[in-house]
């Protein structure tokens, strides 16, 4: 029993050669984007990581200054 189910499965090589061939086909199915659309595309994340990076640095500065004032009032009382 074990030797048919052996027989029925395609060697090694045969597998990788099914899996390049397959490779190739799906290669050959992408879309790249043009060069406006990369240039855009890279705008717009550096645009977002500008204003993300802004707001964590603004909310560090409120929280840092959170935290001095309840340390300043709590060594004074």
């Amino acid at each position: 029993m074990a030797e048919e189910t052996k027989a029925k499965k395609p060697g090694l090589f045969a597998r990788i050669g099914k899996w390049f061939r397959e490779l190739k086909s799906e290669c050959r199915k992408i879309v790249w984007p043009t060069r406006e659309q990369t240039i855009n595309n890279t705008l717009v994340v550096l645009a977002s990581v500008i204003i993300i990076g802004i707001f964590i640095w603004v909310l560090d500065i409120v929280f840092g200054l959170g935290i001095q004032t309840l340390l300043t009032h709590t060594a004074a009382a």
